[in-house]
């Protein structure tokens, strides 16, 4: 079944201007800035780009990780202004020296997904990579979709990590537990939403 759904999925033709507008979303929200430990991945040709997210975290000094190849698996990988790249497996940038990130550090991280649902589903790729990474760490999870690729429902196994926050082009949707991870991230109250 999920097989399907990516295959439906990425079939998808993804609107133009789609991922500026998604990230422009995401940048817009008043909880980003205070977002200065950022698990960030870095996109494949068919994902919402993060581009704009990487240079705006780097000009304003924040702490980014981004997941780096390690044996088979992922682990995240500190990475600064100066950090050289290089095309790894399925054309994501990786670093060319990985400086392995603490994932307990990470107050946020921006997860990829082939098709996310409104309670945070997400369908993967497939493999489990991202939610092994998400497994180790405690951060505010936000998914970034392209708005025809939302679902009405991801079907989620045991595995599966779903997301408090995910972002279109069209819209901000959060999901139950967001409240709880916002608060600790701006060490008070969550804004109203």
């Amino acid at each position: 079944m999920k097989q399907t759904l990516r295959t439906k999925a990425k079939a998808r033709t993804t609107p133009k201007g789609a991922s500026a507008a998604i990230q422009r979303r995401l940048l817009a929200e008043d909880w980003w800035a205070a977002a200065f430990h950022v698990g960030l991945y870095r996109s494949k040709a068919n994902e919402p780009g993060t581009e704009a997210l990487l240079a705006d975290l780097l000009a304003r000094g924040a702490r980014v990780a981004v997941p780096a190849r390690h044996g088979k698996n992922y682990r995240w990988a500190w990475v600064d202004a100066r950090t050289r790249w290089r095309k790894a497996a399925h054309g994501i940038l990786e670093p060319v020296r990985a400086v392995p990130a603490d994932p307990a550090e990470l107050r946020v991280v921006v997860v990829p997904g082939v098709a996310f649902d409104a309670r945070g589903g997400r369908l993967g790729h497939g493999g489990g990579h991202f939610d092994r990474l998400l497994a180790q760490g405690d951060a505010l999870r936000v998914g970034l979709c392209f708005e025809n690729r939302l679902l009405a429902e991801v079907p989620m196994e045991a595995h599966d990590i779903r997301m408090e926050v995910v972002i279109t082009e069209k819209r901000v949707i959060y999901a139950a537990p967001a409240e709880a991870r916002l608060e600790r991230l701006l060490g008070g109250a969550a804004p109203d939403r």
